[in-house]
């Protein structure tokens, strides 16, 4: 619930307080619900597992409806929007009529023209409506009022997802330790917030610049590179040892585009269709944090086709 930075103490919501020789944050960002009328009230977000729980209730609820057709909109065409618009099209089948909204002129803006192009035909091939250069103007309780080129239309929906923009949670926000413009936390290059080198920060939470001082990229591949140098860092710190200043590599990128399609480029590899999906599951395999897990989890991929199949699903 709240972090001394003084006395070094970090205050939990139970009310236990615990001291810190070294602290890291790693807290992740949160999506901001003010920006449109309606959002927080009506909108489904797409962050948490608990968004996630919330959107399986309610696409339980309305499979279970005799209502002819499902009407989704997707607020946002990047990789949240674009990739949970292809599972959803092809989870509801002929129900399902699900719209893609995206204020700017293409889908994925910062994606490769590979990945955009394999996403855009797998939306096409879905039956999934992108509407391009389209602002969401209100929400309702079973509406959504969109701008185009000056003119508002008030549409029908079951459903809205918000996966639009990203801010640091207030924890971090009230922290009296140096921000940028996004209340992001300064680092230095080695994930040592400014002026205070026994906190670390990563993630989407921090302002960090690299070995080369260019800017880190807020993703999660940026994430899971500064996680291993943060555990480095504080270890050295606690033990005398040189601490390392973050190189980040840009391996690529993989997108889902749905239960056995995906698009991924990297290291000099192109690849989409069933062949991409199982090289990223073996990616994300090999970044299982134990045999176990690895164990576990690929036990699942192998059985879960047959318990679809002897389910009828």
């Amino acid at each position: 619930s709240g972090i001394d930075v003084e006395h070094q103490q970090v205050q939990l919501e139970t009310g236990s307080e615990f001291q810190y020789d070294r602290l890291v944050l790693a807290l992740g960002g949160e999506t901001p619900l003010e920006q449109v009328p309606g959002v927080a009230e009506y909108a489904i977000p797409f962050r948490t597992i608990t968004d996630a729980y919330h959107l399986e209730e309610r696409l339980r609820i309305l499979e279970e409806s005799d209502t002819d057709k499902i009407r989704i909109a997707i607020v946002g065409a990047g990789y949240s929007g674009v990739e949970l618009a292809c599972h959803l099209a092809e989870r509801l089948g002929e129900r399902g009529r699900l719209r893609l909204i995206e204020l700017g002129d293409v889908i994925l803006r910062t994606s490769t023209d590979f990945n955009r192009e394999a996403a855009r035909k797998a939306l096409n091939e879905q039956k999934v409506w992108i509407d391009l250069e389209t602002s969401v103007e209100s929400i309702g309780p079973d509406t959504i009022s969109l701008l185009y080129k000056g003119q508002v239309d008030t549409i029908p929906v079951d459903l809205v997802l918000w996966t639009v923009g990203t801010r640091v949670t207030p924890v971090v926000r009230s922290l009296p330790l140096k921000q940028n413009q996004r209340g992001q936390l300064v680092t230095s290059q080695r994930l040592q917030v400014v002026d205070h080198p026994e906190i670390f920060a990563l993630g989407d939470l921090a302002d960090c610049r690299d070995a080369d001082n260019q800017p880190v990229p807020n993703t999660a591949q940026s994430a899971f590179q500064q996680a291993d140098y943060v555990g480095w860092n504080v270890w050295a710190s606690l033990t005398g040892r040189p601490l390392l200043p973050f190189r980040y590599q840009q391996l690529g990128e993989m997108m889902t585009l749905g239960k056995d399609n995906a698009t991924l480029t990297g290291l000099g590899v192109k690849l989409d269709g069933p062949l991409a999906h199982i090289v990223r599951r073996l990616a994300y395999l090999y970044r299982m944090p134990t045999i176990e897990h690895q164990l576990k989890v690929g036990m699942n991929w192998i059985t879960q086709p047959l318990t679809d199949l002897l389910s009828g699903t």
